[in-house]
């Protein structure tokens, strides 16, 4: 399916995908910013103005927010990643004005009133705690800020307690007014849309004042190199030792991403993958095993986490080396290639079926490529992948002297 796309006068881009057989939309609202812009001084402040926008506007009360779609059927919701910020919706397609106008009222005219905002602080400090009582979140924490040390990717998207009791409501303005400029708004919608409707609607409510908002440009400072370090947290009130293991790879738009991501599924892409069939089936050391990836606008990476028995955990590592291992030692067999490649596929068009995916995908790939790649052209560089083409990318990315590991240990207990 094609997709259409607006720059309007005021710089947002406007994209859409229309899918005959649907009666709903997906609608996001991306904003071009998030935890990687900001400072020492303000961490977490993304992820807390993201929550402070349902708070309430000039005109709307926080539960005449709440209330306002869901009373025509629909939803709102909002998330914030490293790199950007999305406030999204579904509902049905005749309601598209209703959503345009709330979201647009939320990002625009909020007013982050100061017994909210109070309150807020307390909601994201438990939305913390809640985080470091759940050694399995908070572990890729610990990973991220070791391997982009001195670096806002390093940054947890929730901040710290420190910083958030500080936050007021010149913390908000003044990271929305540098940050959340027309030109890196992305309006993104799939479903049953009429695109000329869509431009219409956000020419009608998107109106900028541009005396407060600052330039466009995004300046983002690169991570300085590491080298291999391991951090280990005690952390005694759980069962379990958790461990993630990784390296820095590359940015969004390397030409080798889908063999990353391929070679990504060989190792825990469902059942059949390596470290399912290895360390969970196979020696029994792990309940939950798997890997992922990341990519940034300038770097990325691979990582594998795994939890278990404090007496296990040694082994686990060795284990996931000796995977990774045998990636850089010989080309993986064609049959497990085509089978990892068939999975990879489905997982990509299954994932087509949803409006919401292709909502989120329209804006990813214009926010990293500035276009939009047909659905086509992904599928064709899959197959095209080889086994040399998974063993170059493994030597060119797995350096024993530039992976991190972070365990967060547990005592053993019965």
């Amino acid at each position: 399916m094609s997709y259409k796309k607006t720059i309007l006068d005021n710089g947002i881009t406007v994209l859409s995908e229309h899918v005959e057989h649907v009666q709903s939309i997906s609608i996001g609202v991306w904003i071009n910013a998030g935890s990687r812009d900001e400072t020492v001084h303000n961490r977490g402040i993304a992820h807390f103005l993201e929550h402070m926008l349902f708070k309430g506007t000039k005109t709307r009360s926080k539960i005449e927010i709440a209330n306002y779609l869901e009373s025509l059927g629909g939803s709102i919701n909002a998330f914030t990643s490293k790199e950007y910020t999305c406030i999204y919706a579904r509902c049905l397609e005749e309601y598209l004005e209703q959503s345009v106008d709330l979201i647009s009222d939320l990002l625009l005219h909020s007013t982050f009133p100061d017994d909210e905002l109070q309150k807020e602080k307390e909601v994201v400090i438990d939305e913390i705690n809640d985080i470091h009582d759940t050694p399995g979140d908070l572990i890729f924490d610990y990973f991220y800020g070791n391997l982009f040390p001195d670096n806002s990717l390093g940054y947890p998207i929730v901040g710290y307690k420190e910083e958030v009791t500080r936050f007021e409501k010149s913390t908000c303005t003044s990271f929305m007014s540098e940050h959340y400029n027309p030109e890196r708004f992305i309006i993104s919608v799939s479903g049953y849309i009429d695109h000329q409707k869509l431009v219409r609607f956000t020419e009608k409510y998107f109106h900028f004042d541009r005396s407060i908002h600052a330039s466009s440009e995004r300046i983002i400072k690169s991570p300085t190199p590491v080298k291999k370090y391991k951090h280990i947290y005690k952390k005694n009130a759980n069962y379990q030792t958790h461990a993630c293991i990784g390296t820095r790879t590359f940015p969004y738009t390397d030409k080798d991403r889908y063999i990353l991501l391929t070679l990504n599924t060989i190792l825990s892409g469902g059942m059949s993958s390596r470290l399912f069939q290895n360390i969970r089936e196979k020696h029994g050391i792990s309940y939950d095993i798997g890997s992922f990836t990341d990519f940034f606008h300038d770097t990325g990476c691979i990582a594998v986490y795994a939890a278990t028995k404090p007496k296990y955990s040694k082994k686990s590592i060795e284990l996931i080396g000796k995977e990774i291992q045998l990636f850089l030692e010989k080309p993986v067999k064609e049959f497990e290639l085509e089978r990892t490649k068939a999975l990879l596929k489905s997982s990509i068009l299954i994932g087509l079926e949803s409006t919401s995916a292709r909502m989120n995908r329209l804006a990813k790939q214009y926010i990293y490529n500035r276009d939009i790649y047909p659905i086509d052209r992904v599928i064709a560089q899959i197959e095209k992948i080889t086994p040399e083409d998974i063993q170059r990318v493994a030597q060119r990315i797995f350096d024993k002297e530039n992976f991190v590991t972070t365990i967060l240990e547990a005592s053993e207990k019965e």
